[in-house]
């Protein structure tokens, strides 16, 4: 009985490890969906759903709050009872090309940072069962993690990702960096992602 009091925490403890390690090293870049998102026009930003809304959209401004009840009862639900690895938690994100820079506030917290500290947006899918997926949009920096600023409703693979894509591109075209597309090889769909072409000789 002593034994198992001593080990089981440890045991606990690599069993989470493992599964969170598992999810990242089954994922990957598509470079097919990265070129759809740069080469089609894409559905609207306003199509968006998830733990922020878009509040204001305009060239070279965005702004997105955790303004409706939907957004508040993702957010509560990716942190606290199904999300795995870190969230996106922040209750408004701002993204303003005239002053090139990007906000995050959370309650009493408010921290901002230009645009020149980020090398990309990361649009990372977590899959569940049946082709059922969510996309992290995170902010790559040029030192250190990638930190989730929004997550997406759960929906079909293909469906929330093309309702996600727009919101990605957005924020890509006001800061002038590429978006990034990190596939979970898990959730199988026949035909998507699309693959990359054969390179020619």
């Amino acid at each position: 009985m002593n034994l198992i009091d001593v080990l089981g925490p440890f045991v606990i403890l690599v069993v989470m490890i493992a599964a969170v390690a598992g999810i990242y090293l089954r994922q990957g870049r598509n470079r097919a969906l990265e070129r759809l998102i740069l080469q089609r026009e894409g559905g609207s930003i306003a199509a968006f759903r998830g733990t922020l809304a878009v509040e204001e959209s305009r060239p070279g401004f965005l702004r997105l709050c955790k303004s409706t009840a939907q957004a508040r009862s993702l957010q509560f639900q990716y942190r606290w009872l199904v999300g795995n690895g870190r969230q996106a938690v922040f209750d408004e994100v701002t993204f303003d090309a005239s002053r090139r820079l990007v906000e995050l506030k959370r309650k009493d917290k408010h921290n901002s940072a230009p645009f020149s500290e980020f090398l990309a947006i990361r649009m990372r899918e977590v899959s569940g069962k049946h082709a059922i997926s969510i996309w992290h949009v995170e902010l790559v920096p040029r030192k250190g993690a990638a930190t989730p600023f929004v997550t997406s409703d759960r929906g079909y693979r293909e469906t929330s990702f093309e309702q996600t894509a727009p919101l990605a591109r957005a924020v890509s075209a006001i800061m002038s960096v590429p978006v990034q597309v990190v596939v979970d090889g898990k959730a199988w769909t026949p035909g998507w992602p699309p693959k990359e072409p054969m390179a020619s000789s």
